[in-house]
């Protein structure tokens, strides 16, 4: 009997470091998997920007069950083009520069989204950091794909925002440290890469020293807001002035050499106000009397916070979370989200090729949804 117990414990101690050894070899083979979609591109044939559906859109809506605001806004376009949904451009292949040199991308990774007159831009990254960064344009009213526009550099473009006195497209940049640069809008309807076979040129690029990084922004009443990305701790917000002339007001630096470095130039752009941010933020956008902020980070459920906005002669203020008057889950790695009157859109990066096949759902388009059902929500 004895043996017989015996030979039954070392038969389970077996089968349990078997189990472990077996979890572990599909937790490691799963851990080389995301390595080689996020290190890698996949060959394609593709000769241009593509504009393809990764899903239909009935597979969209079953993914999105579960998200009542999301169903909703379906229901709200039900008479639109594809219930108001827009295709991302370039998820199989887009048409950039490597090195100064026309070539493809397939591991673009769209980041940001932004309403500009009668298109609708999204920028996008290459998550191989071997291509230049892009913003695909839109037509707002359609949904069609216009062109693509190349960017200078391989930027992370977390942000993009629109002055629309000023009509100039901000975007969200580094070059070794901080940058909030601009081209305008007759730049952007002027420029076909096809001809030009060169980047679109910057006409202001500002060196930011007061953040780390400029991770995400927004544009609104004269001022532009620039966030730092954070994943562990609170992060912060900062206000810039825009000048009579659509740059961004500076002063002179000689009192902020010691806060912020020697070595400044001669004149920097200064936030008129620095908030409190929560952390793992992506994006925020503004109505007259409200801010809206996205966070999302790894597979976690994404949120959508809410917030009364605060005046600027208020002292240390607070935009984290136990200051929001309402905070939404929403689907993982939503991105920046953009308003245009009574509608939000709001973009994934869960549909790129490097994070497609274990994000769930995978978002192959811009959702537009109504503000005022975010309002209405408890």
């Amino acid at each position: 009997m004895k043996a017989k117990r015996k030979h039954q414990f070392v038969k389970c101690v077996y089968v349990f470091f078997l189990s472990l050894l077996f979890i572990g070899s599909i937790g490691g083979w799963g851990y080389q998997s995301v390595l080689f979609w996020q290190n890698n591109e996949p060959k394609t044939n593709a000769k241009d920007t593509t504009v393809e559906a990764l899903h239909s859109l009935n597979v969209l809506e079953l993914s999105l069950i579960g998200y009542p605001v999301l169903k909703k806004s379906f229901q709200h376009y039900e008479g639109e083009l594809d219930k108001g949904t827009y295709l991302i451009p370039g998820l199989n292949a887009t048409r950039t520069m490597r090195a100064g040199t026309d070539d493809i991308c397939t591991n673009m990774v769209p980041q940001s989204v932004c309403v500009v007159e009668d298109y609708l831009l999204i920028g996008a990254y290459c998550h191989t950091r071997k291509h230049y960064s892009v913003i695909y344009v839109l037509d707002k009213y359609t949904g069609a794909y216009v062109k693509t526009i190349v960017l200078p550099g391989r930027h992370h473009v977390g942000g993009i925002a629109y002055d629309k006195i000023h009509q100039r497209i901000w975007v969200s940049c580094y070059q070794k440290r901080a940058q909030a640069n601009s081209f305008t809008l007759s730049q952007l309807r002027a420029y076909n890469y096809r001809y030009a076979r060169r980047p679109i040129g910057f006409t202001e690029i500002e060196d930011l020293y007061t953040i780390p990084r400029d991770s995400f922004m927004a544009y609104y009443n004269g001022y532009l807001y620039i966030g730092y990305f954070q994943v562990s701790n609170d992060s912060i917000l900062q206000k810039f002035k825009i000048a009579a002339d659509g740059s961004l007001e500076r002063v002179n630096s000689s009192r902020y050499q010691e806060h912020y470095g020697a070595g400044l130039p001669r004149e920097i752009a200064v936030p008129v106000n620095v908030s409190a941010i929560s952390s793992k933020v992506q994006g925020i956008v503004f109505t007259e009397y409200r801010m809206y902020i996205t966070e999302s980070y790894g597979i976690m459920p994404s949120k959508l916070a809410k917030f009364s906005i605060i005046q600027d002669e208020e002292k240390n203020q607070n935009y984290t979370n136990e200051n929001a008057i309402s905070i939404i889950n929403m689907p993982q790695k939503l991105e920046q989200i953009a308003v245009d009157g009574e509608d939000m859109y709001m973009i994934y990066e869960s549909a790129s090729y490097s994070y497609r096949y274990y994000s769930f759902p995978s978002i192959d388009r811009i959702i537009k949804m109504k503000v005022a059902d975010v309002d209405d929500y408890e």
